[in-house]
């Protein structure tokens, strides 16, 4: 849908999500400069996108610059060029390339020494979603600067969340639920796996899936009061429970000669907690003993 102000944008990088990104800007009706380090990638972009040879030309008369590269350290060579910095100084620079909540706070320390606006982005989506109901983009930094572009950001994201001015925030947010993805799918394959090697299809497992996420939404509700309160107390099911259970999948997947690294690392956290003198209180107080070993 296009938008009501045709923005003037530079996007960096023409990769799957860049590409994505870059089409997805056009198709909203915004004028759209395309750059790669091969020319020959930018040029491929098209859908309405015109693609530069070289950044400084790209940049020239834009007032939002939109990086997608592989990773910070690319970013940082390219922005360490005194031209391209200078072509930078005064624009609204959107990073949404990958990385930490310290490469955050690197990329906006070197905004404000080249007068740059800068925002750290992250977007929840494959580049197939992007622009479609089911992506997400978390923003971090002024949040003057991101209501001042985000009718223009809505065009790759309809729900483009402001997290906070903490510039390391989205990040933070994108990785806390990444590992909750990539945790929570590594546990159902395992326990996919332990059905198969004990002669039950997995299919059946499967089938339960509302019972398990049920009771993931459950305590994650649960864990936030708790977490906040720093209250673990409850009497529903001590932590000394849990750990049994956890006994029972450990000498499940050993005796079924499947891999048991999964459940035991995930009974080692579970025993640390008892190990805290935590074992009559619920399941989130295992929150409090998360430090850096």
């Amino acid at each position: 849908m296009p938008s009501n102000r045709s923005t003037k944008i530079a996007v960096i990088g023409s990769g799957l999500m860049g590409s994505a990104l870059a089409k997805a800007f056009a198709a909203a009706g915004h004028e759209v400069a395309v750059w790669n380090r091969t020319p020959s990638k930018a040029r491929a972009v098209g859908g309405g996108t015109v693609a530069f040879e070289h950044l400084p030309e790209a940049l020239s008369g834009r007032e939002l610059v939109v990086v997608s590269l592989s990773n910070y350290t690319a970013c940082s060579e390219l922005f360490s060029s005194e031209t391209v910095a200078a072509a930078l100084a005064g624009k609204t620079v959107v990073q949404l390339t990958s990385g930490s909540p310290a490469d955050a706070r690197g990329g906006l320390e070197w905004a404000r020494a080249h007068r740059v606006d800068y925002l750290d982005a992250a977007i929840l989506a494959f580049p197939g979603f992007v622009a479609t109901d089911y992506a997400t983009v978390f923003y971090a930094g002024s949040r003057a600067v991101f209501d001042r572009h985000v009718e223009t950001l809505q065009a790759i994201a309809k729900n483009s969340v402001y997290v906070d001015e903490k510039i390391g925030s989205a990040a933070t947010l994108d990785c806390a639920i990444l590992e909750a993805f990539y945790g929570g799918t590594l546990a159902v394959l395992h326990a996919a796996a332990m059905c198969k090697a004990e002669g039950l299809d997995p299919k059946s497992f499967f089938a339960q899936k509302n019972s398990f996420l049920g009771l993931i939404s459950v305590t994650a509700d649960a864990a936030q009061g708790m977490i906040e309160n720093n209250d673990f107390s409850g009497d529903q099911c001590s932590l000394n429970t849990h750990v049994a259970a956890l006994e029972h999948i450990v000498r499940l997947s050993s005796d079924a000669r499947i891999s048991s690294r999964f459940p035991k690392e995930l009974l080692e956290n579970y025993k640390r907690a008892l190990s805290a003198g935590l074992g009559d209180k619920e399941l989130p107080a295992v929150f409090s003993t998360l430090k850096q070993d």
